[in-house]
Parts: structure tokens; C-alpha cells; sequence
């Protein structure tokens, strides 16, 4: 887990330093366009368009992307990976998984989508496990931002490790309910040859490394971005946000939540960061420890951001994409309720 805290931490508190800077050079083209006609104003200038969500992408996804990729790079080129997957590997086959693909979960924390594109080279049985896990328990920087950031404003910091505890459970044994049988036999071991010597990574072996992740993630992140923000704009232009969250009011009492949590649900499902909308000052100080944490476990589980959606349906077909969105919103419901009213109880 040292890459993934290590570069959110670090380029968290680069971005922060970038990011007014950033505003100021964009907001006079943001009051320009907003002045278009509609809908391209939204598209470009609304709440969720391309110039407005553009610094999420460019100050707080890119600087993260950019320190994990050469952290994971220095752990391959030392071996230090090798070295981890394999005491990893009996531990994770029960569940569908060798220590590799725990690596690329744990990638996950960073941004999934390089993660999922990682899982290229996981062997073909074990392929769909990781990256159902990736999906469902990879708290990328936005999600895991944003709920550390409802958390502080509710003033219950204390939350963090069971949500993080929670998670990793959860995640186990969604890995174990997904994974085909093939992937969990005893014979699904690792090939390695040989012990795997440990040395002092060299810069050039690192960068190699890194700039297999860093381009790729800047080919499919970017063009993907710009379709979620015009999809998300142009649903909001239309009502449509809004509308689901009404329909989804009365499902909020199966996990013992207020209608008001629905609007964060929603849209966490097209961006993690939605998870932010729960620290609204009327929605937080409505909801109790056991409601907070499971609020947040909803809508950062319920379905992969688009994303990750596309993402995946790039990867291994729309077919397989599909079938990964209802198991995970089936499961994700399940684990949230159990939570929910088992927390409640205790």
C-alpha cells in the first residue's frame, strides 16, 4: 500500500498548491462560454462540463497517475514486486486471484483505469476476478478523497479505518463469489524462475516502466472524460439527475438512510467525487456513525464510475462489462444493507 499513500499524499498536496492557480487561468473562459447557447454552454461551462471538471482531471488525477506509475515502476525494476506477489500468491487463491492481481488492484487506489488495462497481461482465468476486484474495491484517489473529506467534515475521522476494513473485507469476498472455478484451483500458481534477486532501481529501468502506464492512461482517460462530463452536463440540463434521485428515495430505507442521500449515490455512479454532495450541511448532520459509513460504502461501491465502466467494456467486451455492473450492484446492495442494519443492531 506504500505507492498508493505515498502518491496520493504527495500529489494532493502538489495539486492543492496548483489548483487556484489553475482556476484563475480558466475561470474567465468558463464566465465566457456559459454565455453560449444552450446546450453547449453546459456541455463546456455547466456544473459537470469539460472546462469546469477539466482541473480534477489535469491537477488531482494526472499527479497521482503520474508518482504511482514510477513508484510501481522502481518496485518492478528492484524485484520488490516479484518478491511480494509471490509470498502474496497462497494467500489469494482461494479467492480467484494471484499476488499479481493483488498488485494491480492495489493500483487501483491510484486511478483505475490503468489498472484495468494492466490486467491485460493476468492470466485468462483469473483475468475477469481482477478486475471485478479493481471495479468494486479499488477506492481510486477521487473516491477515496472524497470520503476522507465527508468524514473530516462530520467530524468523525474515526470512521476511516472501518471503512477501509470493510472495504477490504467486502472486497475478499465479492473476488470469492466472482471468481471461476478454474481460477481457484491449487494449480493455478505463479511461473517464476528461480528466487528473484533484489536490487537498487535504476532510473532508466523505472521511467521504461512507468511510460508503459502514463500514455496510455492519457489516450483513454482524456477522450472518455469528455464524453462522462457531456453525458452527466446534458442529463443535468435536462432533469434527468434529479430525477433519478427522486426514484431512488424510497430505496434509501432499505439501508436505513435519508432520502437526501440519494442525490450522492446517483452521482457517484458517473464520478466518485459525487460522494462529496454527503457533506452538504443538511445532509451530514442528519446522519448518524452507522449511516455515514454506510452511505458512503453505497455510493462508492454501488457501480464503477464511467469511467471505469468504459473502461472496461473497452478491455473485454461490452457483454462482459454488463454482466460486471449488475453483480457488482447486486453484491454492493447486499454488503450495504448487512452494514447498514448490523451496525444499527451493535
Amino acid at each position: 500500500m506504500a505507492p498508493v499513500w505515498v502518491a496520493v499524499d504527495t500529489a494532493n498536496r502538489l495539486a492543492d498548491r496548483i489548483d487556484p492557480w489553475v482556476r484563475a487561468q480558466t475561470e474567465p473562459l468558463t464566465e465566457l462560454l456559459t454565455t453560449w447557447p444552450q446546450p453547449l454552454a453546459a456541455i463546456l461551462a455547466g456544473d459537470y462540463g469539460f472546462i469546469t471538471m477539466g482541473p480534477l482531471l489535469l491537477v488531482w488525477a494526472t499527479p497521482v497517475v503520474v508518482l504511482h506509475a514510477l513508484l510501481m515502476g522502481a518496485y518492478r525494476s528492484s524485484g520488490l514486486l516479484d518478491r511480494l506477489t509471490t509470498a502474496m500468491n497462497p494467500w489469494l487463491r482461494p479467492f480467484g486471484m494471484t499476488g499479481r492481481e493483488l498488485a494491480r488492484v492495489v493500483m487501483g487506489f491510484g486511478c483505475n483505469v490503468p489498472a484495468v488495462i494492466s490486467a491485460r497481461s493476468a492470466p485468462a482465468c483469473s483475468r475477469g476476478a481482477c478486475v471485478s476486484a479493481i471495479a468494486f474495491g479499488s477506492a481510486c484517489s477521487y473516491q477515496l478523497g472524497a470520503t476522507l473529506a465527508v468524514f473530516a467534515v462530520a467530524g468523525r475521522t474515526e470512521l476511516v479505518l472501518p471503512y477501509l476494513l470493510f472495504l477490504g473485507a467486502t472486497t475478499v469476498a465479492y473476488a470469492r463469489l466472482t471468481a471461476p472455478k478454474a481460477a481457484r484451483s491449487p494449480f493455478n500458481v505463479l511461473s517464476m524462475e528461480g528466487p528473484v534477486a533484489l536490487t537498487w532501481p535504476r532510473p532508466r529501468a523505472v521511467w521504461r516502466e512507468a511510460w508503459a502506464v502514463i500514455p496510455e492512461f492519457f489516450r483513454r482517460a482524456v477522450p472518455i472524460f469528455f464524453l462522462i462530463t457531456a453525458a452527466a452536463s446534458l442529463l443535468h440540463w435536462l432533469g434527468a439527475l434529479q430525477a433519478a434521485s427522486t426514484v431512488l428515495e424510497p430505496a434509501m430505507a432499505i439501508f436505513r438512510l435519508p432520502s437526501e442521500a440519494a442525490t450522492a449515490v446517483v452521482m457517484a455512479s458517473v464520478r466518485k467525487d459525487g460522494i462529496l454532495l454527503l457533506a452538504e450541511p443538511g445532509v451530514v448532520a442528519s446522519l448518524s456513525a452507522v449511516q455515514l459509513l454506510t452511505a458512503v460504502y453505497l455510493a462508492g461501491v454501488l457501480l464503477p464510475c464511467l469511467v471505469t465502466c468504459l473502461t472496461i467494456a473497452r478491455e473485454q467486451g461490452s457483454a462482459f462489462a454488463l454482466r460486471l455492473v449488475g453483480r457488482q450492484a447486486a453484491a454492493a446492495s447486499a454488503f450495504s444493507a448487512v452494514l447498514a442494519w448490523g451496525g444499527a443492531w451493535l
